[in-house]
């Protein structure tokens, strides 16, 4: 299986100062990190491959102490790579921007402007057309166009506790 990551989580993985978005609840994710892990380690066990978008990485890299030592995680992961804006991706970021403007509505929907709008679809058209099935995003531009484009979305509040945490073994030592 193919999934994208968007800025979001990626600067979660990435800098470990960062904070999650607010979940639905308006309070941070509980476990954020934990549960990031968590999905990361499962995709990585199963030999799934987790694709960055170029422009993700970019706007990640701006957000953490060391660019070297980001980049090198990235690297270093047998599951992570680096998914280019190629010209598959301009083809169809084309033909969607097309479709939006015949629909009378460059935008989609969004209230964003249009700077970022168009940063947001090229991000999902990237994931989209590297063969991603879910995108993993807490943004909700992000999350509506991903979902426009036919991309399963998971948010960080959806992910599911580890079982270290859901379950916890109150017979261990914590020494």
């Amino acid at each position: 299986m193919i999934v994208a990551l968007d800025n979001t989580f990626l600067t979660l993985l990435l800098n470990p100062r960062s904070e999650p978005r607010l979940g639905p609840s308006g309070q941070p994710t509980a476990f954020w990190k934990e549960r990031v892990d968590a999905m990361i380690d499962t995709h990585s066990a199963r030999g799934d491959t987790i694709l960055i978008p170029t422009p993700c990485l970019s706007e990640v890299l701006m957000a953490v102490a060391s660019v070297n030592k980001a980049i090198t995680v990235i690297k270093e992961s047998t599951s992570m790579q680096i998914a280019p804006f190629d010209a598959k991706a301009a083809i169809e970021l084309g033909i969607e921007s097309a479709k939006a403007r015949k629909a009378g509505d460059k935008k989609s929907g969004s209230n964003e402007d249009w700077q970022k709008v168009k940063f947001d679809r090229q991000i999902s058209i990237i994931a989209k057309t590297a063969g991603a099935e879910i995108f993993y995003t807490d943004d909700n531009n992000q999350t509506h166009f991903s979902k426009l484009i036919g991309l399963k979305v998971i948010h960080t509040w959806e992910l599911p506790l580890p079982n270290k945490i859901a379950e916890p073994n109150f017979f261990d030592d914590p020494t």
